[in-house]
């Protein structure tokens, strides 16, 4: 694309040469002269200088030389937006492929993708301009909004629901069955009822190998703008409110609930039936075993109040000798004890 081009795209103001062309993106450091990458406001004009990138989105007033830039109040959210239109133009051809299996009933509208190796089963339903990478399986009845994005290998069981915009990357698995289990007869495990589903809302994303599981009655619900990333496990019944950031490697038991804007992070554990209130913050490695209340952090297992847990950790190499002086004190105080007596 001409440069000019992508700053109509961003609705961004181009300062320089606007016929220069631009075949892909890199950053600063690394780019070439047909690409494009992006400054922020910290980034030194030596640095910038020393780049070979052909063009620059930048902040107002940062010298960048004589290459074309798109001015910006934003710049890494404008180079955003443009690295996810290139990769936007990286879909199967539009259609069905041959390769495909879709079942009859299957209602797909205008502009759908479906690339080699899917599978579709009765009654789905796929909305306008959605996207299904190579072998991706939708059970029966599952219904997706318009503008997914469905990455290869994924798999939506029956009774998952999903909005617009939603993407899964690779290998996530939407509605298995929960892990409920009642002590039978003797001590055996029979498995409890796993007949909700999955409802994913607007513009959430979904990272590699993620699980989200299917209610055991009702439904486990993720909420609009939600980010997950990799490697995360959300049980049944769980509900996942608005805006919530859950990091790599977290695990959230069944019928656990957070609250809009709250910060999961990575391999935190939160027992089922608790709630992480709106804006708090879980600590890495965290667990929690009781609620976490709204605009709070949490750092350890147990979980404790944030600062608290950042003193304990830092009284912990002091604790050998502490001891030490204890003994010798006790000793001491011994000591006098028998001399007066």
């Amino acid at each position: 694309m001409r440069i000019s081009e992508i700053a109509e795209l961003l609705g961004r103001p181009l300062e320089g040469d606007a016929e220069v062309q631009i075949q892909g993106v890199a950053a600063l450091d690394d780019a070439n002269s047909d690409e494009l990458a992006f400054a922020r406001e910290t980034v030194s004009v030596e640095r910038c200088a020393a780049s070979a990138a052909g063009a620059l989105i930048a902040p107002v007033g940062l010298e960048v030389g004589e290459r074309p830039v798109i001015r910006s109040p934003n710049p890494a959210l404008d180079f955003a937006r443009f690295s996810r239109h290139l990769a936007s133009e990286q879909q199967p051809r539009r259609g069905v492929s041959p390769q495909a299996w879709v079942d009859p009933s299957a209602e797909l509208e205008e502009g759908v993708r479906v690339a080699p190796g899917c599978l579709l089963g009765a009654r789905v339903r796929v909305g306008e301009g959605t996207v299904l990478h190579a072998n991706v399986v939708l059970y029966n009845g599952v219904e997706l909004g318009s503008e997914c994005v469905i990455h290869a290998g994924c798999v939506l069981r029956e009774g998952s629901r999903l909005g617009d915009r939603v993407v899964l990357q690779p290998g996530v698995m939407i509605g298995g069955d929960g892990f409920g289990y009642e002590a039978g007869d003797g001590g055996r495990l029979e498995k409890g009822p796993q007949v909700g589903g999955v409802v994913i809302e607007d513009d959430v994303e979904i990272g590699s190998n993620t699980t989200v599981d299917r209610g055991s009655l009702g439904d486990t619900r993720i909420g609009r703008g939600t980010k997950i990333d990799n490697l995360v496990q959300i049980g049944h019944n769980c509900d996942v409110g608005e805006d919530v950031v859950i990091i790599a490697q977290a695990g959230l038991s069944g019928s656990t609930r957070i609250e809009r804007g709250a910060i999961v992070m990575a391999q935190a554990g939160i027992v089922g039936h608790v709630t992480v209130g709106e804006r708090a913050v879980v600590g890495p490695q965290s667990g929690v075993m009781r609620d976490v209340p709204a605009k709070t952090r949490v750092l350890g297992s147990p979980e404790r109040e944030g600062r608290l847990q950042t003193k304990i950790v830092a009284a912990l190499p002091r604790l050998p000798d502490l001891l030490r002086r204890v003994r010798e004190l006790e000793k001491r105080l011994k000591r006098l004890n028998s001399d007066e007596s």
